[in-house]
């Protein structure tokens, strides 16, 4: 009986110690998030200039061949710079002195993303360059709160830049030349020492060795993606193990060197008979067998203390080149802990060391929790325990327990990868196998040579040019030069495996569910491979049913209109069944169309589309037709019947398309104008329901089509996209009373230079009481149209259901909504 109570108390006071430690955790993260949700940019100061001094603290050009050059950089296109907001300079600020101190005051110590062009505007200097990591410098910025589009797919922005501790984002409208202090790091000047040597992959040894991937491109991008090798080319936690375990052989391996000298010089003192005096030099090696057997622990924890420092500190300098890296920093903390246990002799397992870094990583890094690295960093570490414990294989070869270690790790974390990614890199697991043990070989003697430049390289450089002196700097320099190029040429071997790998369609596939189904799927894979149990079977059913279910397909006689978070452009879809119709595809910048390459074909693959039936771009400009192309190049799109202005769009013409009808109310038969007033206006109708999409007609064009016959019964419709993105030159009162919507949806992006929708139009939906959403402040949304029209998931009675991406499908703390300032500030002012 006593030994029950003493284990029941000893359980009691476990479970107490777990449940303080989670209190303690959730007040930590509580905390550290009040205080970056509770600091907001007053309203006041949002998208006014203010003149700052800030520091460069990432994003910045790589300078080029002569480092000691303050101006010639590699910057050949705009680059986005995090910054450290320091001080403010009154004497260059075009606006009052109290103003402008005041507003630098909300800054200081704040961070923020500053946005630059190719060509910077430069005060009072000749020559324009871009910043670099370190550079101080005064401009004149515009600024913006954290915030970004909310969809169900594509990159989070917001909570990233949350993660990195971003306050503010903005863009830089003048940069004072004359103010700029140029202070190269380190580890920028071996950046730029690799462009002294005639290598071909630069760019690559600028990512591997000092992890700066600003001159990373889209191939270089969809390299590391399809290969599944993204985390090998970016200083990491990996990066910082392979350091450590060369400096623990090579110190191990010195010291083991030292010891053997030792004897041997014992050896020769007794055969040679040297005298006594001369022995005495080496007193400690002359000791008998007993004294060796009793002072071994000690020279044991001698060794073993100067083996963990050498570790340490050459990891410690490892992290400081890293810029501090924040996977790097995670490792480094793991390292700092493992080696204070081995140092305490503190009895531990892998499990507890494991908790440990997770609880030290939380408490240094509270916001990391937000980030996928973390949940890739932990989960890594924590497959490798877990497979070598429940498969035990250290007992085999070792070849074989990397390979199998290699192939289950790339198999388990492939729920991780579909979770942040929506990707699976199949080829992933034959590249990695190759890979890692390349990168392996090649990271340290490539480290090692690129700091031996650098620090040779201010030696060389003035003589360079004509270097006949063969003075013994110059030689190492060359030496080292040369071992450098083999190096390369092994680095260029690799990427053409990995680039031959990749030329498969197989290796990468795009899987788009939903993260609690993937979580589902995570948590099955490991009861699968989990020791035998009794429930094990019901376990695994229970966690099927959600991926079963995600197949399941929807009512096919339900349809639902999506209106993507498109910034200040418009890109919408509709789809019932397999089959899909899309008005506008977003816009597209240098050629790169983000809303409709990561989020409007992704949204179609997850909602399990197989064809896009209809395509409509309501006229030409960027903002609606700027994915054009990446529809066309879409394999779901190749019979897709296009509209637009000049082509198929016509009053009067009318689609039938999955029992819903579309009819095009504009332009005129026969029109060859594709502008604002020519848009194509279309409503789409099940009978019962309708949308009407007016484009970006403006006040004519309304008038125009309300003197059309049968317009009155024509616009009449349930839900109204807000023409022309709710610009006061639309949206009359009259057109708004013939259309009489239930609710009408204004695609608009955040703080738009605009600002749409303007206050005027806001005011004509309310006095006729109609509500409206806008994207900038809901993010996306979706219409659902039920089948029976008679059946509502929501109290009102309008026949349909509206659901926002911020307020409904992923409402998160720090994806908090944003009213638009001209609006807020309209309502202050009443």
């Amino acid at each position: 009986m006593d030994t029950l109570k003493g284990k029941a108390g000893k359980g009691v006071c476990f479970c107490g110690l777990v449940l303080s430690g989670c209190v303690a955790g959730a007040l930590v993260e509580a905390s550290v998030g009040y205080l970056h949700y509770a600091w907001q940019l007053p309203n006041d100061k949002i998208q006014k200039e203010i003149t700052i001094r800030a520091r460069v603290l990432k994003g910045g050009c790589v300078p080029s061949d002569n480092i000691l050059s303050e101006h010639d950089s590699t910057c050949d296109k705009s680059y986005k710079y995090l910054v450290k907001f320091i001080a403010f300079e009154p004497k260059v600020s075009p606006y009052n002195r109290t103003e402008t101190e005041s507003n630098a005051e909300l800054l200081m110590g704040k961070k923020g993303l500053l946005t630059s062009s190719t060509y910077t505007f430069v005060k009072n200097a000749d020559v324009e360059h871009c910043l670099h990591n370190g550079d101080e410098f005064t401009a004149v910025v515009k600024l913006k709160p954290r915030y970004s589009t909310q969809n169900p797919v594509g990159s989070n922005k917001q909570m990233q830049l949350l993660v990195d501790n971003v306050h503010v984002t903005g863009y830089i409208k003048t940069l004072h030349s004359a103010s700029v202090t140029h202070k190269h790091s380190f580890r920028l000047r071996m950046a730029a020492v690799l462009h002294t040597i005639d290598i071909q992959n630069r760019i690559w040894w600028q990512a591997l060795l000092v992890g700066i991937r600003v001159n990373f491109d889209k191939p270089h991008w969809q390299l590391l993606q399809v290969t599944g090798t993204g985390h090998l080319f970016s200083i990491s936690g990996m990066h910082l193990g392979v350091v450590a375990a060369y400096t623990l052989l090579l110190s191990a391996g010195f010291l083991l060197s030292a010891s053997y000298t030792k004897r041997v010089v014992k050896a020769l003192i007794s055969m040679l008979r040297l005298p006594h005096w001369f022995a005495a030099l080496h007193l400690p090696l002359q000791f008998s067998l007993q004294e060796a057997h009793t002072l071994a622990p000690v020279f044991a924890i001698k060794y073993r203390i100067m083996i963990i420092g050498a570790v340490w500190v050459v990891c410690g300098f490892y992290a400081a080149l890293s810029g501090l890296a924040l996977p790097v920093v995670r490792a480094f903390v793991l390292l700092t802990i493992a080696s204070v246990f081995s140092l305490l002799f503190i009895a531990y397992r892998p499990i507890h060391i494991a908790t440990a870094m997770v609880a030290m990583s939380i408490v240094l890094f509270p916001l990391s929790i937000l980030s996928a690295s973390f949940y890739l960093s932990v989960c890594a570490v924590f497959y490798i325990w877990f497979l070598t414990t429940r498969f035990r294989t250290e007992n085999g070869s070792r070849f074989k327990t990397l390979l199998l270690l290699q192939l289950l790790l790339g198999v388990f974390m492939a729920p991780l990868t579909i979770i942040f990614f929506n990707s699976l890199s199949v080829a992933g697991l034959i590249a990695n196998i190759i890979a890692v043990p390349v990168i392996t070989l090649l990271l340290p003697p490539a480290l090692i040579i690129l700091l031996i430049l650098t620090l040779v390289h201010p030696l060389v450089y003035p003589s360079k040019v004509d270097a006949t002196d063969g003075g013994a700097v110059d030689n190492i320099y060359q030496m080292a030069e040369s071992l450098f190029i083999y190096l390369d040429s092994a680095l260029s071997w690799l990427l053409s495996v990995l680039r031959y790998i990749a030329h498969y369609d197989w290796a990468a596939i795009n899987i788009h569910i939903d993260s609690k189904v993937a979580a589902c799927l995570l948590v099955c894979m490991m009861v699968i491979i989990a020791p035998p149990w009794r429930y094990k079977r019901h376990a695994l059913f229970v966690l099927t049913i959600p991926l079963l279910a995600f197949y399941i397909p929807s009512n096919p006689d339900q349809w639902k209109v999506h209106v993507l978070d498109a910034g200040q452009a418009s890109a919408i879809v509709v789809i019932k069944g397999e089959r899909a119709m899309v008005i506008d595809s977003g816009a597209s910048y240098r050629n790169l169309a983000y809303t409709a390459s990561s989020v409007l074909l992704p949204l179609l693959k997850r909602e399990g589309v197989e064809a896009i039936d209809i395509i409509v771009h309501t006229h030409k400009d960027n903002d609606h037709a700027g994915g054009k192309a990446a529809l066309a190049s879409s394999p779901l799109a190749q019979n897709a019947m296009w509209f637009s202005p000049t082509k198929n769009c016509e009053l009067g013409r009318v689609e039938q398309w999955e029992g819903l009808a579309i009819h095009f109310l504009w332009p005129k038969a026969g029109n060859t104008i594709n502008n604002n007033d020519h848009s194509c206006v279309l409503k789409i109708t099940d009978g019962q329901r309708s949308v009407l999409l007016p484009g970006d007609i403006e006040r004519t064009t309304e008038y125009a089509i309300l003197a059309l016959p049968n317009s009155k019964t024509n616009l009449k419709a349930d839900v109204l996209i807000a023409p022309h993105h709710g610009s006061n030159t639309s949206s009359t009162d009259v057109f708004l009373k013939y259309v009489a919507p239930k609710a009408a949806i204004f695609t608009q992006g955040f703080e738009n230079r605009w600002q749409f929708p303007a206050k005027a139009v806001t005011l004509r939906y309310e006095a006729l009481n109609i509500p409206y959403y806008m994207t900038s402040f809901h993010g996306y949304l979706t219409i659902s149209f039920p089948a029976d029209s008679h059946t509502y998931f929501n109290q009102n009675t309008t026949g349909f259901t509206v659901h926002s991406q911020r307020f409904d499908l992923n409402k998160r703390w720090y994806l908090d909504a944003r009213y638009p300032t001209h609006l807020l500030l309209s309502l202050e002012s009443h």
